[in-house]
Formats: structure tokens, sequence, C-alpha cells
């Protein structure tokens, strides 16, 4: 009975690892450009591309469905293109389009980002 108990512990301690597993993630894919995770000095200054909160903001609307979202920030990621972008045109004066990650991330850890970038 003790085991059936420590299960929905494990669970849940689990999921908290794989959260922390995907912000880290996130961070060392991303990072180096957006603005993810604890907001810092050194973060804001080398910031090169707009913070994932601001991005999130702007998938969400011009995609309220959350599959849609996802999906649109999976193929912008892959091939970025001025077109596609959702931001006005003093972002792309300011940061340019964003590089191609096409071969700099797993299709699963695209997939964890891009879900971390929407729910955080």
């Amino acid at each position: 009975m003790r085991n059936l108990l420590a299960i929905p512990f494990i669970m849940v301690a689990s999921l908290l690892v794989q959260a922390s597993d995907i912000e880290s993630l996130a961070e060392n894919k991303c990072g180096s450009c957006h603005l993810i995770g604890e907001i810092t000095k050194e973060k804001l200054n080398r910031m090169a591309a707009p913070p994932s909160w601001a991005l999130a903001k702007k998938v969400k609307v011009a995609y309220p469905n959350r599959l849609d979202g996802i999906n649109f920030i999976i193929n912008y990621t892959l091939e970025p293109s001025e077109d596609k972008m959702l931001f006005p045109k003093e972002t792309k004066e300011r940061f340019g389009v964003m590089p191609s990650q096409k071969g700099a991330l797993t299709d699963k850890e695209l997939q964890a980002i891009a879900e971390y970038i929407l729910d955080k």
C-alpha cells in the first residue's frame, strides 16, 4: 500500500525534473539570443532577439490555437523569413531576421522548447 501512495509523488518529482531539463535546454539552445529564464544584466546586454515572453505573447495573439502556435514556432525556427515575422518593422531593424536553426536542434528538442515558450 505504501508503494502505491508513493507513485503520485514520484510522478510529480519526475515532471518537475523534466520541466527543469526543458528550461535548461531552452536556455542553452535559445538563450544566447532570446531572453529566457532568470533575467540578469549580462543576459540583457547580450540579447540579440526578442525575449521569449514577448515571442510567446505575439504567437498566442496570432495563433490562439496552442498547436498552431507550436507549429509556427517550429516552422519559423527552421525556416525563418521576414514575411513570417510577427513583430513590427522596428524589431526587424533592431535584431534582423533569425538565422535558421536547422540541424542545431532535434525534432524532440524543438517541440519541447516551443511548448515551453508558449506555456511559460
